[in-house]
C-alpha cells in the first residue's frame, strides 16, 4: 500500500486543473480575498459554516497597514497561481499591478508611521526603528 497513491486525491482540489493554464481564473476582489484568506473562488472552500470576520480597521494607521496587507497578499497569491501557470499573461501582469501597489502602499505607510520592518530602518543614530511608539502603544 502506498500512502501517497492512496492519498493524492486528497491534494486534487487545491490545485488548479491544467486547462486552467491559458485561461483566466475567477477571482475575488482584493478587500474580498483578504477577508477570505483566498484570491481565487474555484478554490475557496468555507470551513463547517463558519463565516469570516469583516476587517474594519479603527484609525488611519491600521487603515494604511490593512491596505498593505491587502495588496501584498493578492500579490503573493498571484505569485504561487504562476509557480504553476507561469505562461498566463493576464496574471503575470495582475501580479506586476498588486506588486507595484503593494510597494507604493509600503512606501506611503512608512512615509507617514515609519518603518514596517526593521530592515527598512534608516541606518542612523539614533536607530530609527526604536523611535515613536511601540504596535501596543498605539490607541485609536
Amino acid at each position: 500500500m502506498n500512502i501517497y497513491q492512496d492519498n493524492q486525491s486528497c491534494f486534487q482540489p487545491f490545485f488548479m486543473p491544467e486547462s486552467h493554464c491559458d485561461t483566466n481564473p475567477k477571482l475575488f476582489d482584493a478587500q474580498e480575498a483578504i477577508m477570505l484568506g483566498n484570491l481565487f473562488k474555484e478554490l475557496y472552500m468555507s470551513y463547517r459554516g463558519f463565516s469570516n470576520y469583516c476587517l474594519q480597521p479603527q484609525n488611519k494607521r491600521q487603515q494604511a497597514l490593512l491596505e498593505v496587507q491587502t495588496y501584498e497578499f493578492v500579490a503573493h497569491e498571484i505569485n504561487l497561481y504562476l509557480d504553476i501557470h507561469p505562461k498566463n499573461q493576464r496574471m503575470v501582469q495582475l501580479y506586476r499591478e498588486y506588486a507595484d501597489k503593494a510597494k507604493a502602499a509600503k512606501k506611503d505607510f512608512e512615509k507617514e508611521f515609519g518603518p514596517l520592518l526593521v530592515s527598512d530602518s534608516e541606518n542612523k543614530v539614533p536607530f530609527q526603528w526604536v523611535q515613536g511608539p511601540w504596535p501596543w502603544e498605539y490607541q485609536c
